[in-house]
């Protein structure tokens, strides 16, 4: 198993765990706007059975505000489905469209109330296209870095894997002359110690490792 990182959410989103004051106020305003269209329905259904004992032949006229109601209602409900999923944009246009709607239909009051959740939707857009992205840190299991030694020729710090340091071509393994000697030059240190040691007496560095 590899590192993961964050990935970039999709354009309009903002990055995880972060969220716009902007966000809970809209929903509330649109939640509060929709609960007009929940009374607006239950007084055409009101409306409807005063009728339907009065003079049946005109229980529609309780009908056309019981369905407006309801629809107002549930594209309220759509509206904060969409700022759930980050649709900041198409939140924006449809909340217009029902502010509309609500004015000329359903009730002065929630058209207002919707306006004002218009309002909001720039200063959230604006910051969520502001907001920077950062890479999570490397999560559990994640594959480590290379050990590295330091060069006994520059002092560079080189991958223990290397054969030759890259930056003085000095050969990591030992030379003639250390092996006639009976030295060898520690992988972990660079120290000169004698071959037969199976541990490096100055880093603890194994012989085999």
């Amino acid at each position: 198993m590899t590192g993961q990182y964050y990935q970039q959410p999709p354009p309009g989103q903002p990055p995880y765990g972060m969220v716009s004051p902007e966000v809970d106020s809209i929903k509330s305003l649109v939640r509060i706007a929709g609960i007009f269209g929940i009374i607006m329905a239950m007084l055409g259904i009101i409306i409807m059975i005063w009728l339907l004992i009065v003079f049946w032949p005109l229980t529609v006229i309780g009908l056309i505000p019981m369905i407006l109601g309801i629809v107002f209602y549930m594209n309220c409900n759509k509206i904060n489905e969409m700022m759930d999923q980050h649709q900041y944009e198409q939140a924006k246009s449809k909340t217009l469209i029902w502010m509309i709607v609500g004015i000329i239909f359903v009730n002065f009051i929630p058209g207002i109330i919707l306006l004002i959740a218009y309002t909001k939707f720039d200063n959230l857009i604006n910051a969520t296209r502001g907001a920077g992205y950062v890479p999570s840190p490397p999560q559990y299991g994640a594959t480590p870095p290379p050990q590295l030694r330091m060069c006994t020729g520059c002092g560079q710090q080189i991958a223990q894997s290397y054969n030759n340091c890259p930056h003085c071509g000095k050969a990591a393994v030992a030379t003639a002359q250390q092996q006639q000697s009976g030295t060898r030059v520690c992988l972990g240190c660079g120290q000169h110690i004698q071959a037969s040691y199976n541990a490096c007496p100055h880093c603890g560095k194994q012989a085999g490792q």
